[in-house]
This record gives structure tokens, sequence and C-alpha cells, in this order.
């Protein structure tokens, strides 16, 4: 007997076949799914659950505004603790003296991460010693 093609009925041979792409995409997903949590685990791992915030904070530029100036900043949190509301304080100084203070609380700097803020002085900072740095922080 001679096999005879019927339009419409597909060889059971050839559904059987997974193909080539399909088992790409499946390695791929594996892969990527082991490496999500290795990376996961060595976090947890690597963590002692006790670690403080360590916030670093940078000038970013001086902008004139409406009453004075804005110190515009950066908290750098290197750390992989979170710290809620941040206080960073400026100072302007000339010599040992201190010329004006300014704060800001930052809500919330999660860990290697960083946040902006802006720190409101009267007289240019650009003309006196400007000093910035994290006072605090909460646990959240």
């Amino acid at each position: 007997m001679e096999h005879q093609h019927v339009p419409g009925r597909q060889d059971k041979r050839q559904d059987s076949r997974t193909p080539i792409l399909e088992w790409i995409a499946a390695a791929i997903g594996l892969l990527l799914t082991l490496a999500m949590l290795g990376f996961i685990s060595w976090q947890a791992w690597r963590s002692t659950g006790e670690e403080l915030p360590a916030i670093k904070v940078q000038v970013q530029r001086i902008v004139p505004a409406a009453d004075g100036w804005v110190v515009e900043i950066a908290a750098l949190n290197l750390s992989a603790a979170t710290g809620a509301a941040v206080q960073i304080e400026g100072e302007l100084k000339q010599g040992e003296r201190v010329v004006a203070t300014s704060q800001v609380t930052l809500d919330y700097v999660p860990g290697n991460s960083e946040q902006r803020g802006g720190l409101f002085f009267r007289e240019d900072p650009r003309a006196h010693v400007l000093e910035v740095r994290a006072l605090g922080y909460a646990k959240p």
C-alpha cells in the first residue's frame, strides 16, 4: 500500500519532535532561573541582618535660589541596610567660626542606593568652607 497525503492531516512523527528553538529557549530560561536563585541565596548568606546604613554625603552643585542659595546633595548608602529619616547637615565656615547651618531629612535611603535633596543658605556657600555630613537615621 502506498501512503497517500491527505490535506489537513499531519504526519505523527513530525508532532513528536520538539523544535530546536524550543530547547534553546528552555535552556535559557533554566539558566536565568538558576542564576537568580543563586544570586538571592548568595545575598541571604552574605547578609548578617545586623548591618548598619553607611551614608556618604556628596555635594552635587550649588545654585542661586529666591532667598539665597541651594546646595544640592546626594546621600549615598554604601551598605545593604536601609536608613529612614536620614538627617543631613551642611555648615558654612569661615575659619573655625560657623557662619550658617542648614539641615534636611531624607525620608528613606534604601541599601546600595542614592537619594537627593537640597540645603538652603542665605549666604553664598562658594565664599565659605562648606562641610556636609549625615547626622543620623532611624531603622525603618
